[in-house]
């Protein structure tokens, strides 16, 4: 299922690889919105764009993994897509993170939605981007970024919410 996930991101995205992203075109380049300072449009080639961002982080060691790469954890890994993306600058922390956007129904969860858990007991601790049928990427802290299922005992019992951050796609 996660195998046919991913292809099904890679074929999408040679399919629209040659569509127009937004560019610089002169003048001063706009800060990144705070979530909740204004709604943003997506097209389906922006969201397309997003997951080849999130799937360039798949496999990178979690923070302190090595001393030559620093590593990730899980709300950076979820600051840092979305700066990548250039639109949503969200706070550091996997519980502020949780403070943001729009709370979402578990039925009702879509694609880029952000995934929180209670790793630690009375806390939202852990944060992932929800990828669909189920699948989310997070940074693993025994296993790096991967994709995991919110089916998975261990992700099932700790699901504390979920919050929507990107607005619906347009065409």
């Amino acid at each position: 299922m996660r195998v046919t996930a991913i292809l099904l991101l890679l074929y999408t995205g040679l399919l629209f690889g040659c569509a127009g992203y937004p560019r610089y075109t002169g003048g001063l380049v706009e800060r990144p919105a705070e979530v909740g300072e204004r709604q943003v449009d997506f097209t389906t080639a922006e969201y397309v764009r997003l997951g080849l961002i999130v799937q360039s982080f798949l496999g990178k060691p979690y923070a302190g993994a090595s001393p030559y790469d620093p590593g990730i954890d899980c709300s950076l890994f979820i600051r840092e897509v979305f700066e990548k993306y250039g639109r949503i600058k969200l706070p550091r922390t996997a519980e502020e993170q949780f403070a943001a956007g729009t709370q979402v129904h578990r039925n009702l969860l879509r694609y880029g939605d952000l995934v929180f858990f209670r790793t630690v007991p009375g806390q939202v601790s852990h944060v992932g981007v929800y990828l669909g049928n189920d699948d989310f990427i997070h940074a693993s802290s025994s296993r790096g970024v991967i994709i995991s299922s919110l089916r998975e005992e261990y992700w099932a019992r700790s699901y504390a919410g979920a919050r929507r951050v990107l607005d619906s796609p347009k065409g």
